[in-house]
């Protein structure tokens, strides 16, 4: 009977060797996997770091191209305070614009350019247009203004008016577009 133990015992302990080393063999291929997935996932990410600051590079110089001298005077609010018809064709407007001097040193006085551009409601081109150019006062190193500049022009009811103003030597520019109700000689304040 010793006998038959002394081979079962013999035989399991080579089952646990055998078992023993399976687990090792699965866990070093497990190991290695994981090793190769690592080194996979490395190289995306300095892919990825790459065309990142590819991007960042070539925004910067889009940048420098596009917007020279940023940041500077930049445009916050732009609103038709009132729109008035006097007569028929003849509408009167106030428009406030919001300044902020995002230097850190003063800016001497400077000009902008108002353009107001008149078409009929849904089409793209617009008939008329109307422009005008105004003097901006100087501004200290993060100041704030806000300006109000009057006019008249010829303007039909129901047509849309586009503005746009555009700051000489500064980043700044705005635009809004509003559609001319029937005024009728009366004011109507816009928000």
């Amino acid at each position: 009977m010793t006998r038959k133990y002394r081979w079962l015992k013999i035989s399991g302990s080579l089952v646990v060797v055998v078992l023993f080393f399976l687990i090792i063999n699965s866990f070093l291929h497990e190991n290695m996997r994981l090793v190769d997935q690592n080194k996979a996932w490395q190289a995306k990410l300095e892919e990825l770091e790459e065309k990142g600051r590819q991007l960042e590079a070539e925004n910067k110089e889009l940048e420098r191209i596009l917007m020279p001298g940023r940041p500077g005077l930049i445009i916050n609010d732009l609103n038709f305070k009132t729109l008035t018809f006097s007569n028929t064709h003849r509408l009167s407007y106030e428009i406030t614009l919001t300044l902020e001097n995002k230097l850190n040193q003063p800016l001497p006085e400077g000009k902008a350019h108002l353009l107001l551009a008149f078409g009929l409601p849904g089409t793209t081109p617009f008939q008329r247009t109307s422009w005008q150019q105004m003097v901006l006062p100087p501004f200290q190193s993060g100041q704030r203004k806000i300006i109000s500049l009057t006019g008249e022009t010829l303007a039909n009811p129901g047509e849309e008016i586009l503005l746009v103003v555009l700051l000489d030597q500064q980043p700044g520019v705005a635009k809004l577009q509003v559609r001319l109700g029937d005024l009728n000689g009366t004011e109507r304040s816009l928000p």
